[in-house]
């Protein structure tokens, strides 16, 4: 009995570590954070070792199948470290606890403290509270949208960060759960995002990732019209604003007036991400989509009128229940005409409570399989001559790092019609660059996914 009050006194006389391990996509990157903030205001410090963490929280995704075992295994991984390491609370967040509360807590009884998408501001003082024994769960709503008042520790380079403009999604597509999760369209205020905007400016961050289910329905619930294009227009007017990036732009709310403010404002990449999911109108009805192929078509022609030299990027679902090899071959046909720059394949998977688990005809893992590879095998060679194509053009380019090879020491980054982490890299040539600098380059060769390049002559300082 000694031995335990004088361990917890111990403890109440350092500072506790924590460690956290995000899963998913990038909006949920920002929840992890914003938990990050959290546990630091709390007077957490930080540590990316686990077998160094007296706390270990595990921010999960349970947006597919995949993503679901993913999150899975790494709880059933941190929970080693109770044993093995020098954990004494395994705390797990996100959209996997939002979903399966009950399940989690019954078949994982290493978890000690369990929340949802909501919660993020409790799990502080809730681990506190299973430091002194007990199990802690509050899994109660959804809706939760962080403020540029709330803590928050970049985990990005220093130099991009990701901007959620909005929380959960108006659209109802069969497949998806992400409104049973997060609840519906919930934006935020227009002055809330220029101050965060403006904070991280200050901190020396270049790239602006606009983030949200879907950002083109941003403002329908606060100002009861899409308000996407104010937005960036009010961004645009920081002075330190330097590059803009919109990401998860869904196409039917793309305007003639989105589309101008992307032309005129040079610190908006020329760079738009149009998840389509597919091309066959009968299955586009039965998920839930809005728009037909020929429109998607016209849409596509349109942009690349208005914004000359703007990369496209699209993501599609194959394997969809009752998806014949005749839709398919639509598919591959329409993704052939329309020549995204780079597009994204996802095999279906059924999520529970989703209509579309109800349908017939499920398609078997081993045609989505192979109906995965022939798309992105098709896909790889429409990139591979988009790239080809950029040869000889200028663009500005953001320096990430450097890299050895052959000997060189390359200056390595992203042009604009590169996004983080899904788009490859570019490398620079016979340059001197640091991370974080936006300098002005010319593409000089292009290979599967990525562009090398020589430095231009123009600064592409943003005006």
């Amino acid at each position: 009995m000694i031995v335990g009050i004088r361990r917890n006194l111990r403890l109440q006389n350092k500072k506790l570590k924590m460690g956290l391990i995000s899963l998913g996509c990038a909006k949920n990157l920002v929840d992890s954070e914003v938990i990050l903030g959290f546990f630091e205001q709390a007077d957490f410090t930080r540590t990316t070792n686990p077998e160094e963490a007296d706390i270990l929280v595990v921010n999960t995704c349970g947006f597919i199948e995949a993503a679901k075992q993913e999150s899975i295994d790494a709880i059933l991984e941190m929970a080693q470290y109770k044993d093995r390491g020098r954990c004494r609370v395994l705390a797990v967040a996100g959209c996997l606890s939002r979903r399966y509360a009950d399940e989690l807590t019954q078949e994982i009884p290493e978890i000690d403290v369990l929340v949802g998408v909501a919660e993020y501001p409790l799990l502080p003082d809730l681990v506190k509270k299973a430091l002194n024994g007990g199990k802690h769960s509050l899994v109660q709503q959804c809706g939760f949208i962080y403020n540029e008042n709330m803590p928050r520790v970049l985990a990005t380079p220093p130099f991009m960060a990701y901007v959620k403009i909005a929380e959960g999604c108006a659209n109802r597509c069969s497949y998806c759960a992400i409104p049973l999760i997060r609840g519906p369209l919930n934006s935020r205020p227009i002055a809330s995002i220029t101050a965060e905007v403006r904070q991280l400016c200050a901190k020396g961050v270049a790239e602006i990732n606009v983030i949200a289910q879907d950002t083109t329905a941003y403002g329908l619930d606060l100002y009861g019209k899409p308000s996407l294009a104010d937005l960036l227009e009010q961004l645009v007017a920081i002075p330190d604003v330097q590059w803009l990036r919109v990401l998860y732009a869904y196409p039917n709310l793309i305007d003639d007036r989105l589309l101008e403010v992307f032309a005129t404002h040079p610190q908006i990449c020329r760079y738009l991400d149009l998840p389509l999911q597919h091309a066959d109108s009968e299955l586009l009805s039965a998920m839930r989509r809005r728009g037909r192929p020929e429109q998607y078509l016209d849409l596509l022609g349109k942009i690349r009128a208005a914004v000359p030299g703007i990369a496209l990027r699209s993501s599609f679902i194959v394997g969809f229940p009752g998806e014949t090899e005749q839709q398919f071959q639509t598919l591959l046909d329409f993704m052939a005409e329309a020549a995204f720059d780079y597009a994204g394949v996802f095999q279906y998977s059924a999520e529970e409570n989703t209509p579309a688990a109800d349908l017939p005809g499920q398609v078997s893992g081993t045609v989505k399989e192979e109906r995965y590879h022939r798309a992105m095998r098709q896909q790889a060679a429409i990139t591979r001559k988009a790239l080809a194509g950029r040869i000889g053009s200028e663009s500005a380019f953001l320096c990430t790092g450097q890299r050895q090879q052959n000997g060189d020491n390359l200056i390595t980054g992203r042009v604009e019609w590169q996004a983080p982490d899904v788009d490859g890299i570019t490398l620079l040539e016979g340059s001197c660059a640091k991370s974080g600098e936006l300098i002005n380059v010319k593409i000089t060769g292009s290979g599967d996914y990525d562009l090398r390049a020589a430095r231009a002559n123009e600064n592409p300082k943003k005006e």
